[in-house]
């Protein structure tokens, strides 16, 4: 009896399994609801995601960015933008807020205006 049990919890759990590739065993980092199909996983491919914040001090574009974080830029390839801008680093790296969307280049330098921090669109590899 117990056999059959775990045979039937198996082929239940199996069933009721989500797609292989629905999250690419767990390697992308989707941006969140806000955010649909960014990093999320398509045929088996990680999409382009919002990267880790980046202070203005230290880069002046997201190529720049997504490179000093192992990574390469994807023009507009975060639901049709480049990066999002943030007032001050504290509020870039709070997990709830979210910045003014962007669209560009990747080497354009980046309209910081009065914002000290950014989140490039970068692949994730």
């Amino acid at each position: 009896m117990r056999r059959q049990t775990v045979i039937l919890f198996a082929l239940l759990t199996a069933c009721s399994a989500r797609p292989v590739d629905s999250d690419c065993d767990g390697m992308c980092q989707p941006a969140g609801p806000r955010f649909p199909g960014v990093g999320e996983c398509k045929e088996g491919v990680c999409t382009p995601t919002y990267a880790a914040c980046s202070a203005m001090v230290d880069i002046s574009t997201c190529a720049e960015a997504c490179e000093a974080q192992g990574s390469s830029c994807a023009a507009n390839g975060c639901g049709g933008f480049t990066y999002q801008i943030f007032y001050d680093m504290e509020f870039c790296e709070d997990p709830v807020a979210y910045g003014v969307e962007l669209e560009g280049e990747c080497d354009d330098p980046i309209d910081w205006q009065v914002n000290e921090a950014v989140k490039c669109c970068c692949e994730q590899e």
